[in-house]
């Protein structure tokens, strides 16, 4: 996991200049995807509550939130989460 690349950039609006960085995320593969799915499922299943959201894993795994959708309906298949309020921009999970 980590940084895969780092760009400053320079936006000009109304006579202001503002910079910014921008990064992407990594991408899981393999084994990685397995280890985090393992370590998700052993957390949450200790748990008493949780609300948990895509975004939320993404910024905490520095992962990207397609990985964590895919993280968490996995999670939902095995009945450990599911799917408390979900419209076309959020979905949050709850423990079952």
């Amino acid at each position: 996991m980590g940084l895969s690349e780092k760009r400053v950039r320079k936006k000009r609006r109304w006579g202001k200049i503002f910079e910014y960085s921008s990064y992407e995320r990594s991408l899981m593969v393999g084994d990685e995807y397995e280890k985090i799915l393992k370590e998700l499922e052993e957390d949450y299943s200790k748990r008493k509550t949780v609300v948990v959201t895509p975004q939320e894993i993404a910024a905490k795994r520095d992962i990207r939130v397609s990985a964590a959708k895919q993280l968490l309906e996995d999670l939902e298949e095995k009945k450990i989460l599911k799917k408390a309020v979900s419209n076309r921009r959020l979905k949050v999970y709850v423990k079952a």
